[in-house]
């Protein structure tokens, strides 16, 4: 009988820490990678397979023996929409309903993110039993994709202005998504995820100074200095133009929410930015 979780996005920062809850809960998965064997050292794991959501050929194989999947799109790309939907219809025609899609916190905002409300209008339109998770922006971020700009350079180079976000712990993430996935009460409904406080850029530096024991600054570049500087490194265009649409919901405070989600789903009051900081910064 069908009983696997499909888990694409895999190798990501949502991917890895959703996978290590899963291994160290036995639940039975399978990850959805484009290369096999990069992913399994990557991972730990040899429960992988070959999937890419723009070569359709792959779909059967990577759904034997699953019966749920959590779906999320590939990071920094504008297209999301049309890559999605023909992954999805393949589910339904295969009776595949239960779906946990990641969402983000301020997707309402459908001028910056339009797809992951498209996404989950079609999930709604099409019946699925599904479950969408908004989560605000990863604490994890910042070790992700800015640990030696911060470490080499002592500074945090982003576009958000002096606005709000309630950054949240991927662990505590995907904590929620395993409690969504194992229980039957999910179904159909939305769930915002956020940290215990909201916080600007500014704070996550003051916070870094302190564990650093050295000054890091948050220059706060205009938009025009975020896309020259981004354009300087070599950031293709594209990535550049969806940093600036996620940048810019975080400068107009729609990330600017916290509340007791993830408490609730999950038993245990979520992690601090600053709990995130010591692990990845100093331990």
């Amino acid at each position: 009988m069908s009983s696997k979780i499909l888990v694409t996005g895999a190798t990501g920062t949502m991917g890895k820490a959703l996978i290590g809850k899963l291994l160290s809960k036995e639940i039975p998965f399978v990850a959805a990678v484009r290369n096999v064997e990069n992913a399994k050292k990557q991972l730990g794991t040899d429960h992988v397979v070959y999937f890419d959501f723009a070569d359709h050929s792959s779909f059967e194989n990577a759904l034997k023996d699953v019966d749920r999947v959590f779906l999320l799109g590939p990071p920094f790309n504008l297209e999301v929409v049309e890559l999605l939907v023909p992954f999805i219809d393949f589910l339904k025609s295969k009776s595949i309903n239960r779906v946990v899609y990641l969402s983000a916190l301020g997707q309402e905002v459908k001028k910056n993110l339009p797809w992951h409300a498209a996404i989950g209008e079609k999930l709604h339109d099409d019946n699925f039993d599904y479950t969408i998770l908004k989560p605000s922006v990863f604490a994890q971020n910042f070790n992700t994709y800015a640990n030696g700009m911060i470490r080499e350079q002592n500074v945090i180079f982003v576009n958000a202005g002096s606005g709000k976000i309630g950054f949240v712990d991927v662990n505590d993430v995907a904590e929620v998504a395993v409690t969504v996935f194992t229980e039957d009460t999910h179904s159909k409904k939305t769930y915002s995820l956020t940290g215990p406080e909201a916080l600007t850029f500014y704070d996550a530096a003051d916070i870094l100074t302190e564990l650093l024991g050295t000054p890091i600054y948050y220059p706060n570049p205009s938009k025009e200095e975020f896309i020259a500087g981004l354009t300087a490194a070599g950031i293709p265009d594209l990535e550049i133009q969806y940093m600036i649409r996620a940048y810019g919901m975080m400068e107009n405070n729609n990330t600017d929410i916290v509340n007791d989600e993830v408490e609730r789903l999950i038993g245990k009051k979520p992690t601090s930015l600053k709990e995130v900081f010591i692990k990845d910064f100093t331990a």
